[in-house]
């Protein structure tokens, strides 16, 4: 096992990591959902889009840098994935700040409603059968999951965020003509 993960390069395995602990995210988020009953409101709806992104870029980016060996292809995913993993940390953020009361949420803060295709402007004035975005359904130590997901996003932005400045930093020397 070590043999294998010794032929990915630092960049390449914070990039596997990111696609890795995404995708745990997105499966366990649904598990709550379709196996739990846990009905997700906006702002979870929205910490999922980011994990979603998360996982489209770290996927292309390992893809592209191990299809076409691109240190260029790897560099800039893992440097966009620690921009969406910043985003994914301000969306849990703001999140635990609503739970709280610190902030009011969004006008929409309420997920499930029916849109009528025939009439969308009437539709989006009528009331969604889902959650509050204040309401928290579930907590595990005393933490919601916009907590843990913050915990992670914010876990995940230091690793990516590392893995670029460090893909920079070689960059720099190999340009110089040091060693790369």
């Amino acid at each position: 096992m070590r043999q294998f993960i010794a032929r990915f390069s630092f960049t390449e395995r914070a990039l596997g990591f990111s696609f890795i602990a995404s995708a745990a995210l997105l499966a366990g988020a649904h598990l709550f959902e379709r196996v739990g009953g846990l009905i997700p409101c906006i702002l979870c709806l929205d910490q999922r889009e980011a994990h979603w992104t998360a996982l489209a870029v770290a996927g292309a980016g390992l893809a592209l840098a191990r299809i076409f060996k691109s240190k260029l292809a790897a560099a800039s995913a893992v440097g966009a994935a620690a921009l969406v993993y910043a985003v994914s940390a301000g969306l849990a953020f703001f999140h635990i700040g609503v739970e709280y009361g610190y902030w009011p949420g969004p006008a929409l803060c309420a997920a499930g409603g029916t849109v009528d295709l025939t009439d969308v402007a009437a539709s989006l004035n009528q009331p969604s059968t889902g959650p509050s975005c204040e309401d928290v359904q579930w907590r595990f130590l005393g933490v919601s999951m916009a907590g843990y997901n913050l915990l992670v996003s914010a876990g995940l932005f230091a690793l990516t965020l590392f893995a670029a400045l460090q893909e920079s930093r070689s960059a720099r020397r190999f340009r110089r003509g040091g060693a790369a």
